[in-house]
């Protein structure tokens, strides 16, 4: 039992975070427990999942992305003495790196509604500027020494985010939105948003296995590169993340619950999108 949970779990963390099949159908698993279990909570706390929600947790998503960041620049001996050896620790990995970060958001959430039912602040307000504040920290702290694959990635990922908005617009006109409703609400503006999130991942991933010879962690790409090569993320997302939205928003009947699965569904791909890209500015 000890050589299968070091095989499959143990080893992939220590090599800064590689997937397997065993481990990846063990985290998605947990992550739909997660899901669940924190949603519950969120409920008990009172707390509305709509656009302030989503402002408050987003300085957080790219906390956790820097931070990642930080480990693999403490893996590559980049840092200072003393960082390499804090930010190198086998908790910064997935998945150690979502529970620091779901910790740490959770931890200033709940300071940010203590905040609020003694003042006049709505608990966003301090939560989102907290964010902030340690999102800077990290980047005060990260070593960027090259940013224009940053700059590349996001202006290609401009160009993904117009080719998603756009037609929300078209199809909203008539006679469009009226013989094609499905289409239209399928690419509404909070979908269009996802998606782009989704191809900013799709961009670094594609960036960093052209162009810069890294190697991909996770196990279904891997499936698809030699048929396809880098550019099947692109399919992969539309395959994937399109079905999914279409399935929240066809049976999730509660808004508040539909808000928050399309919020995880985001960060899925925001998340290691924005690690990639930051990765590529400090070249680690």
């Amino acid at each position: 039992m000890s050589d299968f949970i070091n095989e499959y779990f143990l080893a992939p963390i220590l090599q800064n975070g590689w997937y397997n099949p065993i481990n990846t159908i063990v985290y998605s698993l947990l992550l739909i427990a997660g899901v669940y279990l924190v949603y519950r909570m969120l409920k008990r706390l009172d707390v509305h999942i709509d656009r302030y929600f989503f402002l408050a947790i987003l300085p957080f998503i790219m906390w956790g992305s820097s931070t990642r960041v930080l480990h693999d620049a403490a893996y590559a001996g980049a840092l200072s003495p003393g960082l390499n050896i804090f930010y190198n620790s086998p908790i910064f990995p997935t998945p150690g790196s979502y529970i620091i970060t779901f910790a740490l958001a959770l931890a200033v959430l709940l300071i940010s509604l203590l905040i609020q039912r003694f003042s006049r602040f709505q608990y966003w307000k301090p939560m989102f500027v907290m964010g902030v504040v340690l999102v800077a920290i990290n980047f005060l702290i990260l070593p960027i020494v090259n940013p224009f694959p940053i700059y590349f990635i996001l202006g290609i990922t401009l160009i993904w985010g117009a080719a998603f908005f756009v037609p929300r617009y078209v199809f909203a006109r008539k006679p469009l939105s009226k013989y094609m409703p499905s289409f239209g609400k399928l690419l509404s503006a909070e979908n269009a948003g996802i998606l782009t999130a989704h191809f900013l991942d799709a961009t670094a991933t594609v960036t960093a296995l052209s162009l810069f010879g890294y190697l991909e962690q996770h196990v279904v790409p891997r499936l698809f590169f030699p048929l396809m090569g880098p550019a099947a993320m692109f399919f992969l997302k539309i395959a994937v993340v399109l079905p999914v939205l279409w399935i929240v928003d066809r049976y999730a009947e509660d808004g508040d619950f539909k808000n928050f699965l399309k919020i995880v569904i985001l960060i899925l791909g925001l998340a290691p999108g924005l690690r990639d890209m930051i990765r590529l500015g400090a070249m680690v």
